[in-house]
């Protein structure tokens, strides 16, 4: 079966009009936004604790960092077509109980593996009914500019989790992940208690028809094509690595992954076409067929790309390489959080005349060119101040795109199709931070590894400490760290400068190739820009001004 029946209510029929909201259930939605956004902060910062307490790789934490925005791209639509069917308001507060009981899993977890497929994954379910809960409230509940500035407020909520690193940060370093996770937990308690204070929302109808096939090929499809993405760096592309587990026709898993789930993707358009004709698609037909919606997707999933990208990046680099604690990692999030904060949340309000295409454009601009500061940032043994720089224009581009992109997604459809979006922005958003992630990692690692081997080679490296050298060339080291891990090769002082030297510059030459090709990504976002829906009020005051003319 194709669907599958769900009864709605007599009394949840929708009526004609939804009287004008007030802004008290927007501070409801705002905090579980905070919640969901602060969890990955709060992973972010955790890298030395697990690195520490579980004995975690940086190839794992990249998985468990992953695979929680893996699941919620792989479900989160069906995560948004679960609101309109049993009510946004139930989808949210089912989606908070899972991330209860995802971020307990977590505190507990007596290694890595039960970290990341026990807590993680349980996360990455609730994630995938929050945000498209979150999203759909704010589209059924506002109209106009109150829709605009709620939106606002939520992308502003977003970057507002950037100050939880302060207090995350101050409890990572003093009692290590598991008392961190347990608090996100206790939050979410609260949010799930103030849930009652959201109004219910109306239903599409007396029948809803949930699109099983559909969300199936979704998450399959979403799922290998990300998931073979993820592995890239530690199975190979065309060549298997040491630590794939097993080859298809002597290659590794993850091209045919990604092309099998590529495919499923392509038979995802049949499937909801059959399901349009039946009741509720998965993806209406609109975010297929109209370049608007696409416009607006697109600006709703590269800044996300970005910070996923950042975080894989500026992180480990600044914790594992130049030893800031996760203290002090937290106080530089602020460098972005707060530029974005405030255009996120008051350009909507106070500026509601600029142009809507405009402020992206000048977001994409700002982000491309933060990219090329933090690269220019990064040195062979440390940081200066201009990577500093970086991340805080970056946080300007971040918070200029995200004021406008989603309202630009809300106002290219339907008012029910607006309702439904928050699960398609939702997964726009997490596949755009699962490849940031993926990606990022992935050519990180690489480059590091082909650095290391093309400069050891020219420094006059004995060979005999090539083999074990090249076992951690993928692997982001302090210089002391390294140093000693020399030393147990037998290497003398000598050779252990030179090693030092080459691991340091290989590493921070990987680092700005990985800044600069994000860069050039960022930049190539204005090609996308073109069909963005126009919402600033001049050109609704001039249309409406046309129409009168015309009469």
């Amino acid at each position: 079966m194709a669907t599958t029946t769900i009864t709605a209510n007599a009394t949840t029929r929708r009526p004609a009009e939804i009287t004008k909201a007030s802004y008290a259930p927007l501070a409801v939605l705002a905090l579980a936004q905070i919640g969901t956004s602060s969890d990955s902060a709060a992973m972010n910062l955790a890298t030395a604790s697990l690195v520490g307490t579980l004995g975690a790789t940086l190839d794992d934490i990249q998985m468990a960092t992953t695979l929680f925005s893996l699941i919620a791209g792989a479900f989160m639509i069906a995560g948004g077509l679960v609101g309109v069917t049993i009510g946004l308001r139930r989808a949210l507060a089912i989606g908070l109980s899972l991330a209860v009981a995802g971020e307990m899993v977590a505190a507990l977890s007596p290694n890595i593996f039960a970290f990341t497929w026990g807590g993680r994954v349980i996360m990455g379910l609730g994630a995938c009914l929050i945000t498209p809960s979150v999203l759909g409230l704010v589209a059924a509940l506002y109209q106009g500019r109150q829709r605009a500035i709620a939106f606002g407020t939520i992308a502003g909520a977003a970057a507002l989790s950037t100050l939880s690193p302060l207090i995350l940060g101050i409890v990572m370093d003093s009692s290590g992940f598991r008392l961190t996770f347990a608090i996100m937990a206790i939050y979410f308690v609260l949010v799930l208690c103030c849930t009652r204070l959201v109004p219910r929302t109306p239903l599409s109808g007396n029948h809803s028809r949930f699109d099983v096939a559909g969300t199936i090929v979704a998450a399959l499809g979403m799922g290998l094509a990300l998931f073979g993405v993820a592995h890239l760096s530690d199975w190979g592309i065309v060549n298997p690595q040491k630590l794939c587990p097993f080859t298809l026709c002597g290659l590794p898993p993850t091209l045919p992954a990604i092309l099998i789930g590529l495919v499923l993707l392509g038979l995802l358009v049949p499937t909801e076409r059959r399901a349009q004709r039946r009741g509720n698609p998965l993806i209406p037909a609109a975010f297929v067929t109209s370049p608007k919606v696409r416009a607006g997707l697109s600006a709703v999933a590269l800044p996300f790309f970005y910070m996923g990208a950042v975080g894989i990046l500026a992180t480990p680099y600044l914790q594992l390489v130049t030893g800031f604690t996760a203290l002090q990692t937290g106080m530089l999030s602020l460098l972005s959080g707060i530029p974005m904060f405030l255009l996120a949340t008051f350009l909507p309000k106070l500026a509601p005349h600029l142009s809507s295409r405009l402020i992206i454009r000048t977001g994409f601009i700002a982000i491309a060119c933060a990219c090329a500061l933090m690269a220019f940032g990064v040195h062979a043994h440390g940081v200066t101040g201009t990577l500093f720089a970086g991340m805080a224009l970056g946080g300007f581009g971040v918070g200029a795109v995200n004021s406008q992109s989603n309202n630009a997604v809300a106002c290219a459809v339907t008012r029910k199709e607006a309702e439904q979006s928050g699960g398609i922005q939702g997964a726009a958003r997490s596949i755009g931070l699962a490849l940031g992630t993926a990606l990022a990692g992935t050519f990180l690692l690489l480059t590091m590894a082909g650095g290391f081997a093309a400069q050891a080679a020219s420094a006059g490296i004995d060979q005999s400490y090539m083999a074990p050298a090249a076992e951690t060339a993928s692997t982001l080291m302090s210089d002391s760290a390294f140093s000693d891990e020399a030393r147990t090769w037998g290497a003398d002082a000598a050779q252990v400068d030179k090693l030092v030297d080459v691991k340091a510059s290989a590493q921070a030459d990987a680092m700005r190739l990985s800044f600069g090709a994000l860069g050039l990504l960022m930049a190539a976002g204005l090609l996308t820009t073109r069909h963005l829906v126009e919402t600033a009020a001049p050109r609704a005051e001039q249309d409406k001004a046309k129409a009168r003319q015309s009469h």
